[in-house]
């Protein structure tokens, strides 16, 4: 699949954007902050990340998907609380929720919100449920079905076919 065939909106209040749109490479990433699979994605490949971005070499859109999976339930509901309003606050928190992902995972699906909030001092934001629908319908529109997945310059990864970051910049 390529990007020619694949929708997405970039708003800021759907997608945490970072880089230069002029970046020569582009990087549309499909996240779950429960998920075993992105967690093992991003901690070894968020340093390349971001250095990436820095050196003016990427451009990066990330979008957090409340994948209807039991082992997602509190994922999804910790998604709910990234501000994409305020990307530097919100990348603070998904790089501590990754690293502390197993309690999260542990935790009973209904004290998730009260730990978010003290853990992390986050709030629901307001259009919580309208990201959601909007990344879901995305989601769909586009054929994605696997957490993470990656779209790389129009290339789609996921599953066994995701890489180190650094073997595709």
């Amino acid at each position: 699949m390529t990007m020619s065939t694949m929708n997405f909106d970039f708003s800021d209040e759907t997608t945490i954007n970072l880089g230069q749109p002029t970046a020569p490479h582009t990087l549309i990433a499909i996240l779950n902050l429960g998920c075993k699979d992105t967690q093992a994605w991003w901690l070894p490949n968020v340093e390349a990340l971001f250095k990436a971005v820095d050196a003016g070499e990427l451009y990066v859109h990330l979008k957090f998907w409340n994948k209807v999976k039991e082992p997602l339930r509190n994922g999804n509901l910790a998604n709910g609380y990234i501000d994409y309003q305020h990307p530097e606050q919100a990348l603070t928190y998904i790089e501590a929720v990754f690293q502390a992902q197993a309690t999260l995972r542990d935790l009973p699906n209904e004290a998730v919100p009260a730990y978010l909030e003290k853990t992390y001092g986050v709030k629901l934001v307001a259009n919580a449920a309208v990201v959601k629908a909007t990344i879901d319908r995305e989601v769909a529109d586009n054929g994605i079905i696997s957490l993470p997945t990656l779209i790389f310059d129009g290339e789609v990864y996921f599953d066994d076919q995701l890489v180190p970051l650094s073997t595709l910049i």
